[in-house]
C-alpha cells in the first residue's frame, strides 16, 4: 500500500512537471513564432533532423537526462509523422548503444554514464526485463525510465534482435503520443485534450492494474523500480 501511494505521488508530480513543460513550450510558440520556428528548420536543411536524432540518442545514452521536452518540441519543429520518425530512430539508436554498452563493457562504464542512483535503478530493473513480455510492457508503459531499462536489457541473455524489434514497434505508441501532443500546441488546441487523456491512460494503467500485470509478467521488482 505505501509503495502504491508512492507511485501516486510520483504520477501527481510528474503530470505538474509535463503541464507545465507544455505551458512553457505554448509560450515559446508565441513569444518565438511559428513561422520563424520552422522557416529556420527549413533552412537547415537536413542538418536539423540529423541534429534532433543525435540529441535524442544522447539522452538515451547519458540516461540523467531528460528526454521529454525534447520529444514534444519534435511536433512543433518536424510535424508528426516526421517528429515521430525521427524520434524513433534516435530513441532505437540510443537505446542499442545503451544495451552494447552494458553488455560488452559491464558496470564501471555504465556507473560512470548513469551515476550511482541510475545504476542502482538498472539493477532494479535486471530480474524484470529478462524475457519479451516483460520488455514490452516496459516499452509501452515505462518509456519515461526506458533509458534505464536498456542498459539493464544488455546486462540479461535476451538477443540483441528481440530488444530492437520491441523497442521500434512497441515503441511506436508512446513516441507518437508524445510527437502529437506536441503539435497539437501549433494547431487545433482542442486536441490536446484526447492526448493528455491517452498519456494519462499511459500512465495510470500500470497503477491500477500493477497487480495483475506483475502476475502475468511476474514483474514483482517492478514497483521497487520506479519509486
Amino acid at each position: 500500500m505505501e509503495t502504491q501511494k508512492k507511485s501516486w505521488r510520483a504520477l501527481i508530480v510528474s503530470a505538474a512537471v509535463f503541464i507545465v513543460i507544455t505551458l512553457a513550450l505554448m509560450l515559446g510558440i508565441q513569444a518565438i513564432g511559428l513561422d520563424n520556428i520552422r522557416n529556420t528548420i527549413e533552412q537547415a536543411g537536413p542538418l536539423a533532423p540529423l541534429a534532433y536524432i543525435l540529441v535524442k540518442m544522447f539522452t538515451y545514452v547519458f540516461a540523467p537526462l531528460s528526454s521529454g521536452p525534447i520529444q514534444l518540441s519534435a511536433g512543433i519543429l518536424f510535424g508528426l509523422w516526421a517528429g515521430t520518425f525521427y524520434t524513433l530512430i534516435g530513441e532505437v539508436i540510443g537505446g542499442s548503444i545503451s544495451f552494447w554498452i552494458a553488455r560488452k563493457l559491464g558496470r564501471p562504464i555504465v556507473k560512470r554514464l548513469v551515476g550511482d542512483d541510475g545504476l542502482r535503478r538498472v539493477d532494479s530493473f535486471y530480474e524484470t526485463v529478462g524475457e519479451w513480455r516483460s520488455l514490452l510492457y516496459a516499452r509501452l508503459f515505462l518509456f519515461s525510465i526506458y533509458d534505464f531499462i536498456s542498459y539493464a536489457v544488455g546486462f540479461t541473455p535476451l538477443k540483441f534482435r528481440t530488444y530492437v524489434i520491441i523497442s521500434t514497434v512497441a515503441g511506436f505508441v508512446p513516441t507518437f503520443i508524445a510527437v502529437a501532443l506536441g503539435t497539437t500546441l501549433t494547431e487545433e488546441r482542442s486536441g490536446l485534450i484526447l492526448v493528455y487523456a491517452l498519456v494519462g491512460i499511459a500512465c495510470v494503467v500500470p497503477l491500477l492494474m500493477h497487480k495483475r500485470i506483475r502476475r502475468w509478467l511476474r514483474m514483482d521488482n517492478v514497483q521497487q523500480a520506479i519509486k
